[in-house]
């Protein structure tokens, strides 16, 4: 099993410091990052106050079991909710390490550790196919065309692959007129579409092939970007190759043509965040209207659909307000966004809006939507999660055997 994580240690010894290097080396882990730190758990909570976690983190504590106890608390305190903990330590005590699983961290190891034992320790929390992590969908559409919604696609995934390093994939599904390769200034060398077509080979390493590298952490999926003839697209097809993405970045952003299929519906409902973009007009109020009664009850408890306002004060004397969709949608929209000329400028040149125009006031608006729809996130992780509650109320029965 090939795994592909965000992984990262704190070791006090040398000897775990050699350890995670072991295990960068391993095949099993050739996709997954693998970051090395410094001073132990408490160097853990340190760090990770100003951000965010990984999927696996792996801690090392030299202290007593007061200590232990006290430090992870801690760390749950700036944990993210998913986030797998293995802790190396050094009491070789049963009860210990009942209690720390009791408590969700993900395993417990007493060290010293080969890079084999830690591998596997990985490797098990994983076993479950159902166990693998999956990283957040979100998909973008547009109430019409020309509303911006693949503008605002492509630079909110820009912004989500930096500065924190988080590996992002961006999918354009709009088989026919899609901006992805332009965007990025980038050329294809199999389009989704052509992937969509034959899907009994959508695989892993065929996707890998696929994938364009724009920059360090982010990897795109262009569409053809043309107005050939292509087959019908299958809800099963875009679901498997939505499913493998997923298991390859812990974001995947689609943007999605503006029409209604049950393709389309599909990715909706499935995406952990849906974002609709809508000019500031009545036939955009009515189209966002129409989406977001659709959505309401097809989302299975996720988060609504978000509201977008794009290109707005290009016409202020006849546009609607964000007032107007509030009073007429009883939904606030997330973000209102001015019409301007940068974002035509950025996409003549290839590029973002972020890269061309660092101080401009609308990377801070881009930033503002990517901190929403993904914050502090590192995919979801299984099998267990922190429990705050649980660990003080551990700590609350222990405290009058501290001293």
């Amino acid at each position: 099993m090939i795994l592909r994580l965000t992984i990262a240690g704190f070791p006090v010894r040398p000897e775990l410091a050699q350890t995670l290097e072991g295990v960068r080396r391993d095949s099993r882990f050739s996709r997954s990052r693998i970051e090395i730190g410094d001073g132990g758990l408490a160097g853990a909570i340190e760090h990770y106050r100003a951000n965010a976690t990984p999927q696996v983190l792996i801690v090392e504590e030299v202290g007593d079991e007061t200590v232990l106890q006290s430090r992870l608390a801690q760390l749950s305190e700036v944990c993210v909710a998913g986030t797998q903990v293995v802790v190396v330590g050094r009491m070789n005590d049963i009860a210990t390490y009942r209690r720390l699983l009791s408590l969700g961290i993900g395993d417990y190891l007493v060290g010293p550790v080969t890079p084999a034992q830690l591998a596997a320790s990985i490797e098990t929390l994983f076993a479950d196919p159902s166990a693998a992590p999956k990283g957040r969908l979100i998909a973008f559409i547009g109430t019409r065309g020309g509303v911006g919604s693949s503008t605002l696609a492509h630079n909110t995934a820009w912004m989500l692959s930096r500065p924190a390093g988080e590996e992002v994939i961006v999918v354009d599904l709009d088989l026919a007129f899609g901006t992805l390769g332009l965007a990025f200034n980038v050329e294809a060398r199999q389009t989704v579409g052509e992937l969509l077509s034959e899907p009994e080979r959508i695989d892993a390493q065929l996707i890998d092939r696929v994938l364009v590298r724009a920059e360090d952490q982010l990897q795109l999926l262009p569409s053809p970007g043309m107005t050939g003839t292509w087959p019908p697209v299958d809800v099963e097809a875009v679901d498997k190759l939505l499913e493998l993405l997923r298991r390859m970045a812990p974001l995947v952003v689609v943007d999605l043509p503006h029409l209604w299929a049950p393709w389309i519906a599909h990715v909706l409902e499935m995406a952990e965040e849906a974002v609709i973009v809508s000019s500031p007009d009545l036939p955009g109020l009515r189209d966002a209207k129409a989406l977001l009664d659709t959505l309401a009850s097809r989302r299975n408890g996720k988060e609504p659909a978000r509201l977008v306002i794009n290109k707005a004060d290009l016409f202020r004397k006849t546009q609607l307000s964000a007032k107007d969709f509030e009073e007429a949608l009883k939904q606030k929209p997330a973000l209102k966004i001015p019409f301007d000329p940068i974002f035509a400028e950025a996409l003549n040149e290839g590029q973002m809006v972020g890269k061309t125009a660092r101080t401009h006031k609308l990377v801070d608006q881009l930033a503002a939507l990517a901190q929403l729809l993904a914050p502090r996130h590192h995919g979801p992780t299984a099998r267990s999660e922190w429990s705050l509650d649980r660990l003080a109320g551990w700590l609350k029965r222990l405290k009058p055997a501290v001293r």
